[in-house]
């Protein structure tokens, strides 16, 4: 009730607006907000034609509301993701984002509904992955080895730690990787299947692009693999996929994903170590 009441005098939301809870991940939380017949709101999704402005008014506001007030450990930015993903949604691959609190604790966009994709395949993926990364945008780098030092400062390593020794090892790789000019693009670096929303008109939107950057095209493969799960098979199925979408070679392809599984690894293993230091320390 208390994020109704800040969206209400954010959104000039009315009193019939309704929230529900959804799954969320680790650090998140995420609402559905719903407010039926407002003609007041003032960021209405545009996707009418100009003759039915007037129906404006009979159209239920759906929006999805994120909370992130538990993640001060992650480092990310969120006004850039926020302008990043206003970028997106121009491209017709994202949801419309609405609003951003100034403390940036409450992030809102539309809400999208979603029909079968579970049903997609490792050819589905590996085209979609292939979209994100061919996408004409260009946003902040992921910069891993400043994330890892980041994760590393607040999970309060000494340099005995067998997880930080294994960063410093890979330190070297993961700038190298970022310079790679070739492999370096625009990455959505949370990739779940669910993240992927298909319409009934067979449109394809991405959602939860927080975690998006700038990065080396095979981290991206990688970490969508770790998310979802795959099996071995599964990921070089993906793998083999993706390379023939973009006309790479396969056997290049696969070495440095097998790089890259590493690095996304040890990156995954820094943040929950930092999420769950971050949680010791605030309790």
């Amino acid at each position: 009730m208390d994020i109704i009441t800040k969206l209400q005098k954010a959104l000039n939301l009315s009193d019939r607006a309704n929230i529900s809870v959804h799954p969320a991940g680790a650090v998140n939380r995420v609402y559905r907000v719903r407010d039926p017949g407002n003609a007041q709101f003032p960021w209405r999704v545009s996707h009418l034609q100009n003759g039915d402005q007037q129906n404006r008014r009979d159209i239920p506001i759906d929006l999805a509301v994120k909370w992130m007030g538990d993640d001060d450990f992650s480092g990310v930015n969120r006004a850039h993701q926020f302008a990043l993903q206003q970028q997106l949604y121009g491209l017709g691959i994202a949801p419309q984002p609405i609003w951003l609190s100034d403390d940036e604790t409450i992030w809102v966009e539309q809400w999208l509904e979603n029909s079968d994709s579970a049903t997609l395949s490792m050819f589905d993926l590996a085209e979609t992955l292939a979209r994100i990364h061919s996408l004409p945008v260009t946003a902040r780098p992921l910069d891993l080895a400043s994330r890892w030092r980041h994760y590393s400062d607040i999970a309060q390593f000494d340099e005995s730690n067998d997880l930080y020794l294994k960063a410093q090892t890979f330190q070297t790789k993961v700038i190298k990787s970022e310079q790679d000019e070739e492999d370096y693009v625009l990455c959505h670096n949370d990739l779940l299947i669910n993240h992927l929303l298909l319409s009934a008109d067979n449109t394809l939107k991405i959602i939860d692009w927080e975690y998006a950057a700038m990065g080396n095209r095979y981290f991206d493969l990688a970490s969508c693999c770790l998310i979802n799960k795959l099996e071995i098979d599964d990921s070089r199925e993906l793998v083999k996929h993706y390379a023939k979408c973009m006309d790479i070679n396969e056997s290049d392809a696969l070495e440095r994903f097998d790089l890259h599984t590493e690095i996304v690894a040890i990156t995954n293993n820094l943040w929950f170590a930092a999420l769950n230091a971050n949680k010791e320390q605030s309790l």
